[in-house]
């Protein structure tokens, strides 16, 4: 699945624009009349004077993006944009006021002295954005992990130009020289294979994107690899010209410095959706978290006289494209579980890589109540608040189990995993088949939307109180 981040970068500056010009406006009615956001005749009048400029500034910049290239810009030029976008938004808002025959209520003191504070202040908070977003995405570890590959002639032109579009957004993992390289690395980008292990090191490693750059034979002859790449639900992006692949049917044009790109996807996901997903899974978590505080208090000693050991279970399991995280549980199993485990692998009742057991000894009394209800999922909602979770997605897998995936199997981690997902309200414990845990994963990634995550999550609550295949 496929997403701009710039999108989401856009929104966030021009979000805090906006807090910033209705300061400002706020700080120059104050430098005039002494009154922050009060007119001075008829308090609402400021209240008008604020929604006219903002709507100037969004429709402005719905229609000329001031925002494109902006990590690129330098300070001077940084300024220049700031100046003409308040100017324009000046010109704009002036316009609008006058044409509803309010402009004389207005002082021109205050516009005057708003473009100056908005220039300044827009230009310094610019200027600690552009310098502290490589921060966060780094403490945050949601950027783009990309893998590069080249021949050998073109490996050191792709690595320049993906490093000049200086997107913080993305982050190298390494390069394949398909033709083998001199050195282990290349600019500084280490060599992680050639093309023989493409395919496999795309299967084992924790990427998002895969940037492919050569001429129209050496993308012909990547035709198997690109096509097991795209099973594994990565974006590829490659260099025009085009080949089709049945696997990937979206495609986009895309730009990477000075070279152009079709990418390929599996989706492309859209933008307000995705961000309105987040918004239902931080809602949702903020509920769940309430709820799981209580159930903290009274599940406590209820789990520490059935059976010593901690109340919390965390294991690592594989996320989003292959990272791990650590998952949460209320303990429902004897502390030596994970140790058992081996001896009663000959009673999966699972086809496939997956264990499922009906009478489980490993469980304890209280986490068959547990299991039973689904309250042992509740501490996930920390997953969820902290990102590394959706209320809606796929089943995160855990390490062994993703060591044995094939390249089809990856796919079902091309979208954030899940507190609940398709194959769950399709059966949960009643199926038995591991590829067919695996088609109703991409089945609901292929089919995504908003509005299949809340029939999901109304068919979870269902299921939930009827203990509907809980075990």
């Amino acid at each position: 699945m496929y997403q701009k981040k710039s999108n989401l970068q856009n929104l966030i500056i021009i979000t805090i624009d906006c807090i910033v010009l209705v300061l400002s406006l706020g700080i120059a009615n104050y430098i005039r009349h002494q009154k922050f956001f009060r007119g001075l005749n008829n308090p609402s009048d400021m209240k008008v004077l604020i929604f006219v400029f903002l709507v100037v500034f969004l429709v402005i910049n719905l229609y000329k993006n001031f925002y494109k290239q902006m990590l690129l810009r330098g300070p001077f030029q940084e300024l220049l944009e700031v100046i003409k976008m308040n100017l324009v938004t000046l010109a704009g808002a002036s316009f609008v006021l006058y044409i509803v025959r309010v402009i004389d209520e207005y002082s021109r003191t205050v516009l005057f002295l708003f473009v100056i504070i908005d220039v300044v202040l827009m230009f310094i908070v610019h200027q600690i954005y552009k310098r502290y977003l490589p921060v966060f995405y780094r403490m945050s570890k949601t950027a783009r992990q990309l893998l590069l590959v080249a021949t050998k002639d073109t490996a050191s032109q792709l690595v320049t130009e993906v490093r000049s579009i200086r997107d913080c957004s993305y982050e190298i993992k390494g390069i394949v020289v398909l033709d083998g390289a001199d050195d282990a690395s290349v600019d500084g980008v280490p060599v992680v294979g050639a093309k023989k292990d493409l395919v496999d090191y795309c299967l084992a490693a924790s990427l998002d994107e895969v940037i492919i750059s050569g001429d129209r034979a050496t993308e012909e002859s990547l035709r198997e690899e690109m096509e097991n790449i795209a099973a594994m639900g990565l974006t590829i992006h490659l260099q025009i010209p085009v080949l089709e692949l049945k696997e990937a049917p979206q495609r986009m044009l895309s730009q990477f410095g000075k070279l152009h790109m079709i990418t390929y996807a599996n989706k492309v996901a859209p933008f307000g959706q995705l961000m309105l997903k987040r918004l239902l899974d931080i809602l949702g978590a903020l509920v769940g978290t309430v709820v799981l505080v209580v159930l903290t208090i009274v599940l406590t000693p209820i789990i520490k006289l059935d059976s010593p050991g901690p109340v919390f279970f965390a294991q690592k399991r594989v996320g989003r494209n292959g990272r791990i995280f650590k998952m949460y549980k209320f303990r429902s199993m004897y502390i030596d579980a994970e140790e058992r485990k081996k001896e009663l692998m000959a009673q999966n009742e699972m086809n496939g890589l997956m264990f499922k057991m009906e009478d489980d000894p490993r469980i304890t009394k209280v986490g068959k109540f547990l299991r039973k209800t689904s309250l042992d999922e509740f501490p996930q909602f920390i997953n969820i608040l902290k990102g590394d979770m959706s209320l809606v997605g796929t089943r995160p897998p855990t390490l062994d189990e993703f060591e044995q995936y094939k390249t089809y199997h990856k796919k079902r981690l091309s979208f954030r995993p899940g507190l609940t997902g398709m194959w769950q309200v399709s059966g949960r414990s009643d199926i038995t088949d591991f590829e067919e845990i695996v088609r109703l994963d991409v089945e609901y990634i292929n089919n995504w939307s908003v509005s299949l995550d809340i029939k999901i999550l109304i068919k979870t609550v269902l299921a939930v109180f009827t203990e509907s295949g809980a075990r």
